[in-house]
């Protein structure tokens, strides 16, 4: 199933792709008989350089997405085809097709007061100006998504949602 991704958010570019790319390099490494290991390109990685979507800089990977789910599509083992620009004469497929490796529910709900909730598998993982612990757990929830902060986090996720935690690794939360 194809899933988009953006190349800006807020007027900041997201780096997704070469985040996503640090991410999942590790599969494409192979050993060789003296045990060395090196890197064989997919083609849509030499494409992505060419068009200039991958930074120099090695970024936090991104490890999954959060998306909204309501039929229930996104399950364990379909297909993920990861693609920046959909339905747009530009799209582009910029990494090779992998499967969900699994999917966690995800609520962010935020109280009268504004204060900030995340809720995965209906485990409270966040509460805002509650913990040190929780605000550890979800700068690497925010970073583990492609957003550099917390702040960055919340600004998209900027009202009550419910969705999942699509993976392409083998992280769980």
């Amino acid at each position: 199933m194809i899933l988009p991704f953006s190349t800006q958010i807020n007027g900041k570019p997201t780096n997704f792709v070469s985040k996503i790319w640090q991410g999942i390099e590790s599969k494409f490494y192979a050993s060789d008989l003296k045990g060395s290991c090196q890197f064989t390109f997919p083609k849509e990685y030499i494409e992505c350089g060419q068009k200039g979507l991958l930074t120099w800089e090695k970024p936090k990977p991104k490890l999954h997405t959060i998306r909204e789910d309501k039929n229930g599509r996104w399950k364990e083992g379909n297909k993920i085809d990861f693609f920046i620009n959909c339905r747009q004469p530009t799209m582009f497929r910029f990494a090779p097709v992998l499967p969900v490796v699994s999917t966690q529910k995800i609520l962010i709900t935020y109280t009268k007061t504004n204060k900030a909730m995340v809720f995965i598998d209906d485990k409270c993982l966040y509460m805002q100006d509650f913990s040190l612990e929780g605000n550890y757990k979800m700068l690497h929830l925010a970073q583990n998504d492609g957003f550099d902060t917390i702040e960055d986090f919340f600004a998209y996720f900027d009202k009550d949602f419910t969705g999942k935690i699509i993976h392409w690794t083998d992280l769980r939360y």
